[in-house]
């Protein structure tokens, strides 16, 4: 930071000394030798007074008349009295200079002659000219640094959507080069431990179905002599296996985000065909309000993925009913599951979705359950830009709600 503060001050330093001593130079070599005829004819009338004593002495060009034959007005005449050279204009806007010669009593008027330009014009040009460079220096200055957070914003745009191949363009020019650099090796390391997750995910899951199979081989040779034995440990292993099942679920959804696909598909009817499946096999009072026709650019396999993991979590943890709604508002769709259940406490709304956190009270072999239905959700849901929140159902259980874009 100390580097970027001090080559920033020195640009702006260097730049403002540079363009000042430019615009001095200009304005004396450019502005003030500029041929300008009313001050050219002001040189003249200085020199006519001070040579010509009497009105004899005139060319015929030039005319002396009396001072009092024009009315003056007192500070005018006070100016001609003090010999100073008096411009005045007249209907056309031409200049008019007016003189007295040494006798405090002839005048001498010289034009008409075209105004000089003001110079106020020119120096507002100047101050724009001098800013636009001001400008363009800094944009020479920060170009470097404009493309190392781009690169910050490419980087992390590249991670979030799962996509590990960190690319590392820095520049030495930057003021912010160190921090790029350490920013790249961060990046590399994030993406290395990101891609080494995965493989472990699934090679632990892979590796642990053999042995499983030769314990139920196992098992299943024992059953004749030991039945009461083997049938819990059959539980247990049939447990395991339906836990690396979840896990490598998971751990594909990290390798099919980065290839999402999408398509428009009305989204009404998905929800009440995973409704009809939950109707199949649920006894509560299930009641539904759904917008017909409501269409979603999405991925329909991954939804419905998501919609029956929310409504087999309401079946689950319910106790009687589920409300299920769907709205359409404006450029935004609602999906709402409520339940009776005993709900979802407040300060464990953000953890309910990590994946493997359960809830004390699901810890129990009749509910099961691995803390991954909600994880796999709230991924889901991310893909597509939307929004999973957890709060108190209107039913006294848990509400899930599913804020999606059209």
């Amino acid at each position: 930071m100390v580097r970027l503060l001090i080559s920033l001050y020195l640009v702006v330093i260097t730049s403002i000394v540079v363009i000042n001593q430019a615009s001095d130079y200009v304005w004396q070599n450019w502005v003030t030798h500029a041929p300008d005829e009313l001050r050219h004819a002001k040189q003249v009338a200085h020199v006519m007074q001070a040579h010509i004593t009497a009105p004899e002495q005139l060319q015929a060009s030039y005319q002396g008349l009396d001072i009092d034959s024009i009315a003056w007005l007192d500070e005018q005449r006070t100016q001609l009295l003090n010999g100073e050279v008096l411009t005045t204009y007249n209907a056309q806007g031409q200049a008019l200079l007016s003189f007295l010669l040494l006798d405090n009593y002839t005048l001498v008027q010289l034009g008409p002659f075209l105004p000089s330009e003001p110079a106020s014009n020119k120096l507002y040009l100047f101050k724009f000219i001098s800013f636009l460079v001001l400008g363009l220096l800094l944009i020479v200055w920060l170009r470097p640094l404009w493309l190392d957070l781009m690169q910050f914003k490419r980087v992390t745009e590249q991670l979030a959507q799962g996509n590990l191949n960190v690319e590392r363009k820095t520049s030495r020019f930057s003021a912010i080069s160190d921090l790029t650099e350490q920013f790249h090796i961060m990046a590399q390391k994030v993406a290395n431990l990101m891609t080494d997750q995965k493989q472990l995910v699934n090679a632990v899951s892979h590796e642990l179905r053999t042995p499983l199979a030769r314990l139920k081989f196992a098992l299943a040779m024992l059953q004749s002599t030991q039945p009461e034995q083997v049938s819990g440990m059959q539980q247990d292993v049939q447990e395991m296996e339906s836990l690396i099942d979840e896990m490598l679920s998971y751990a594909r959804l990290e390798i099919a985000g980065e290839q999402l696909s999408c398509e428009e598909f009305n989204l009404s009817e998905l929800l009440l065909a995973q409704l009809d499946k939950l109707q199949g096999l649920s006894g509560k009072e299930i009641t539904t309000s759904i917008s017909s026709g409501v269409l979603v650019n999405a991925n329909a396999h991954y939804l419905a993925r998501v919609l029956q993991n929310l409504l087999q979590n309401a079946d689950k943890y319910g106790s009687n009913r589920i409300d299920v709604s769907l709205t359409e508002v404006e450029q935004h769709i609602f999906i709402k599951i409520d339940d009776d259940g005993e709900g979802i406490a407040e300060d464990q709304y953000e953890t309910v979705f990590m994946p493997f956190v359960r809830l004390e009270k699901s810890r129990n072999k009749h509910l099961g359950g691995y803390g991954l239905g909600l994880a796999i959700v709230k991924k889901i849901v991310s893909w597509h830009k939307g929004q999973c929140v957890v709060a108190k159902s209107k039913l006294g259980g848990a509400s899930f709600e599913i804020t999606l874009p059209k």
